[in-house]
């Protein structure tokens, strides 16, 4: 089982927090945002992980050189960053095959899933979607593009759900796409949705998007370990992450 996790991007929501460091090891808890998601793939599965890299990706690389829980490929991206779509092209191609299907975990996001929750589609979910998105309701206030959800597909008609950077997909609806080029996965997700291909789920948990300076700041010292399942302390020792609590 396949993941992909986005982390080339040049975190300027975050301001002066990513002068030096790239978004996905900015520390919770003392512990890099990078680590709650790939705890999140162990959890479901995951034995084969791509990270695309290209903002201070060697410090991202060396954060996970010692990465003992699943195998991580490492896709650079130089000297062009490619945009979500252009790198999961180009990762596939680099790593992967057309004919896999993996998950996207978006390290911007902390996900609190209910127990026994699995984000693996069904048989016949595998036959009549693409790809599907796990969705939650846009807050109050909050500026997310709102999408909406009828008898299971998403639609991009300004909804009251948003997109919370956990998905599925096939490798190959990414076909058409040219490897090593910039591509925006949301041209994808448009494509697939206009073909009823594109699924969505309602997320059985809560969440935090802390992919934005003030809820960064937020957030930043806080330990949730209470807050995940039992295997998260587990998690962190064998991969030698201390918390501030440890």
């Amino acid at each position: 089982m396949k993941a992909f996790f986005p982390c080339a991007g040049f975190g300027t929501r975050m301001g002066e927090w990513t002068k030096s460091l790239p978004k996905p090891i900015l520390k919770i808890n003392n512990i890099p945002l990078i680590y709650y998601s790939l705890f999140h793939a162990k959890s479901w599965g995951v034995n084969d992980g791509i990270l695309n890299l290209h903002y201070f990706g060697e410090k991202i690389q060396r954060e996970l050189n010692g990465f003992k829980d699943f195998q991580l490929h490492f896709s650079s991206e130089t000297p062009e960053i490619l945009g979500t779509g252009g790198g999961i092209r180009t990762g596939i191609e680099r790593f992967w095959d057309l004919q896999d299907d993996f998950l996207v975990l978006n390290p911007d996001f902390i996900l609190f899933p209910e127990p026994g929750f699995n984000p693996w589609p069904s048989p016949e979910e595998r036959k009549k979607f693409d790809c599907i998105l796990y969705l939650a309701k846009i807050p109050e206030n909050a500026n997310y593009t709102g999408l909406s959800l009828k008898d299971d597909l998403v639609r991009f008609d300004a909804g009251a759900y948003f997109y919370l950077g956990l998905s599925w997909m096939k490798a190959e609806c990414l076909s058409y796409l040219e490897p090593n080029r910039p591509f925006d996965l949301a041209d994808t997700f448009r494509k697939l949705s206009a073909q009823n291909k594109l699924g969505g789920k309602i997320f059985p948990g809560t969440l935090l998007d802390v992919g934005e300076k003030q809820f960064y700041e937020k957030y930043k010292d806080t330990d949730f370990s209470d807050r995940l399942s039992n295997d998260w302390i587990e998690f962190r020792k064998r991969n030698s992450i201390r918390s501030e609590g440890m």
